[in-house]
Formats: structure tokens, C-alpha cells, sequence
């Protein structure tokens, strides 16, 4: 926390909810981590300065209080002003989208973390459309999953300060304006949003579906580009097609949808729930199967190292590649005991064999212990790490 700050830990706003630390900022205003006084709860505290020129609590507000009792929503617990600032208070979540994929060791979610976020993040677009209005900032840093036993497995949406009704008083698409200006986060804003052009449903869904790319990939194209306009031109040109690389080739059907809509059409959220249920049922993927950030992180300086079981040797002529053969264990038990006693034999014929001059039978000694090798490498399991995009360079979203 700085002096600028509008709070500072220790206050109390409204002698009910005690500031404890400074917890995320923007252009927008400030986020603190508070005390509920009365309910021992702890809280979050959305604050903008009262002198800000563009103000966004009220819209924040206006839409949560809409969005009460719908899942994935934050607790809407209370809001004021004084002639300092403006404050919404609300139900405290845990990390977001953007830093749990940051955390991940490639920078990227696996399939199956991938399409049961997915499968959340469009019931919430579908819940904020369903009460009229247009999220119009779609992004991972806007999704939080629960932070309590109760509901850490559930995403929740957040920020509703560039929201806006699309419907009218009576439920009617309302006419577009000629020119809009931009909404929404360049990395993840839809074509329409690059060109100026009034927004619809269909654009919070091309923002879903820029997620699931960089959930996946670790990455978009146009990561490292700055500039907006160089960013919508490349949108554009892009054959979306080449993005789906590494997701199910049933996603093309998402694609293709929302391609297909306009301004004014509603996207039909059934058609795309069952899609990504589809993809999750082909691939084997449960809601209960732990998220990636709920698997306890391995990396190779961890797995253990199981010490080489060598074969014992014989003056017989042997070549040094057999005789230093590693055998590497096997998780099949079945495995094991035929192997076990495959050496033992060999093994017995083998001190036989120093007894005697060689003779046919030490040469079948000799076969038994390279088969015994042999064998065991056949059967031997190997550990394989899920193949994942490099951690891309990590670029602040614009």
C-alpha cells in the first residue's frame, strides 16, 4: 500500500467493514481484503475515488444486485459512498484464472482443466445475458474459483464495470450505435470490439473462446503485440481454424457458431454446453477429477530414482552390453514373479557353469540370462509428462 491509496489497513468504512490489506488495482480503482465486523466473515472491497472522471461502481452494483441468486456470482453484501470515495462490498474470492494457468509449470491447463472451466465460464456469460446485459470484459483475470471448502471448485465472475444492457425495457435487442468505441482487453477482445462496432452476445463468446485457446497453448499469436490496431488486423487475417491445433476437433462446432452470429442473434448457449460435454464424456474427463492447481506439483528433481538391478556375470565370453544391461522394475507383479524365476534358473545354470567346461548347456545358460534381459525391457513401464506449449513470455494483460 501507498499514501495514495484511498484506504489504508486498519480503517473502518461505514464501522462495519475493517480494511486489512490492499489486494489488486487498476485504471478503475482499488480492491481490498476486509473483516466483516459484524459477521466475522472475511470480505472483498471494490473502492473508487469519488473524483474520478469515469466512474464504474454504479454499473458494478446495478449488475450484481441483477445477478443475485445465479451461480457463479459473488454474495452481494453491501455498498455506499461518502465525498472521498465510492465502495461495493461483496463475497471474497480466491486466485484467479490468469494466475492459476501463470503457476501451472508450462503456463498452461491441461484438456481436461481446460473444457470443465470452459463448461463453467459460458453458464456465467449465459446467466449475465440472461438478465440483459453484455459483460464486454471476458478475460482469465475476471474469474475466480472459490476460496472456502464449500465452493473452491466453483469459478465465479467478476468485474462488471464495462457491462452494458443490450435489451430494452421491454426485453427487445436494442439498435446498435453506429460507432462504440472499444471494450474489453485487447488480448482477448472479439474482432467487432477491435473495429469500433456495437457488441454483442456473440462477443463475449469469441472472448471464451480466446481462453480456452491460451488455457491449452499457453499462449495466443498476438501475445507480444502492443498495439490495438496491429492486434485486430491480425485477428482478422488469422485462420481461427489453426488455433484449435491442440483442443478437440469437435470445438470446431463452437467456432463455427459463433462465427455465424451477428449482432442481434442469440447464441445458442444449449447446443454449446453439450458440445464441451460431449468433448468432456469422449475424453474420459469427470467433474470430481482434480483441477491442475489442486495436483501437488512434481518436478524431475522429485521423482524418485530407483537404484539399476544388474544381472551377475560369468567368465563366459559375454559381451559388455549385456553385462551392464539395466533392468528397469516393472509395476505388473505377474511380470515380476516369471522374471524372478527366470533368473534364478539362470543364475543356478550359470554356477553350474563354472564347474565344468563349457558345453551346450552353458550355452543355454548364456540365452536364458540375455532373454532374461530382454524380456524385462519389454515389459518395463515408462513415465511420460503430459506434452505442453513452452511457458510463454508471461505479458501483463492489456
Amino acid at each position: 500500500m501507498t499514501s495514495e491509496d484511498l484506504l489504508q489497513p486498519g480503517h473502518v468504512v461505514k464501522e462495519r467493514w475493517k480494511v486489512m490489506r490492499k489486494i489488486g488495482g487498476g485504471g478503475f480503482g482499488e480492491i481490498y481484503e476486509g473483516l466483516d465486523l459484524v459477521t466475522k466473515e472475511q470480505v472483498a472491497l471494490k473502492v473508487e475515488s469519488a473524483r474520478q472522471p469515469k466512474q464504474v461502481l454504479k454499473m458494478e452494483v446495478a449488475v450484481l444486485k441483477k445477478l443475485q441468486g445465479k451461480d457463479h456470482v459473488c454474495r452481494f453484501i453491501g455498498c455506499g459512498r461518502n465525498d472521498r470515495f465510492n465502495y461495493v462490498v461483496m463475497q471474497l474470492q480466491g486466485k484467479n484464472l490468469a494466475e492459476l494457468r501463470r503457476a501451472q509449470p508450462r503456463g498452461a491447463f491441461s484438456l481436461s482443466t481446460t473444457l470443465r472451466l470452459g463448461h463453467q465460464i459460458l453458464k456465467a456469460i449465459d446467466s449475465i445475458h440472461q438478465v440483459g446485459f453484455l459483460h464486454r470484459d471476458i478475460k482469465p483475470s475476471n474469474f475466480s474459483i472459490g476460496r472456502l471448502p464449500s465452493n473452491c471448485r466453483k469459478v465465479y465472475m467478476l468485474d462488471f464495470g464495462l457491462a452494458r444492457q443490450y435489451t430494452t425495457a421491454t426485453g427487445e435487442v436494442r439498435a446498435p450505435r453506429a460507432a462504440a468505441g472499444f471494450r474489453g482487453t485487447v488480448r482477448y477482445a472479439s474482432i467487432n470490439a477491435h473495429k469500433n462496432k456495437e457488441m454483442g452476445r456473440h462477443d463475449d463468446l469469441w472472448s471464451l473462446f480466446y481462453m480456452l485457446v491460451e488455457f491449452v497453448n499457453g499462449q495466443l499469436p498476438w501475445r507480444k503485440i502492443k498495439d490495438k490496431e496491429q492486434v485486430g488486423l491480425m485477428k482478422e487475417k488469422y485462420d481461427h481454424r489453426a488455433l484449435l491445433k491442440h483442443l478437440p476437433s469437435d470445438l470446431r462446432a463452437f467456432l463455427e457458431h459463433i462465427q455465424s452470429l451477428e449482432y442481434s442473434d442469440k447464441p445458442d448457449y444449449a447446443m454449446l454446453s453439450l458440445l464441451l460435454e460431449r468433448c468432456m464424456k469422449r475424453r474420459g474427463v469427470r467433474e470430481s477429477d482434480p483441477y491442475d492447481w489442486e495436483k501437488p506439483i512434481v518436478t524431475q528433481s522429485q521423482i524418485p530414482q530407483t537404484p539399476a538391478i544388474t544381472t551377475m556375470t560369468t567368465p563366459a565370453p559375454l559381451s559388455p552390453r549385456n553385462n551392464n544391461q539395466n533392468i528397469q522394475p516393472d509395476n505388473r507383479k505377474d511380470n515380476e514373479v516369471e522374471l524372478d524365476a527366470l533368473c534364478r534358473r539362470a543364475r543356478k545354470l550359470e554356477a553350474d557353469a563354472t564347474q565344468v567346461t563349457p558345453t551346450n548347456t552353458d550355452k543355454q545358460a548364456i540365452t536364458i540370462d540375455r532373454n532374461c534381459n530382454h524380456d524385462h525391457d519389454n515389459t518395463s513401464s515408462t513415465l511420460t509428462t503430459e506434452q505442453q506449449p513452452e511457458h510463454p513470455t508471461r505479458q501483463p494483460e492489456r
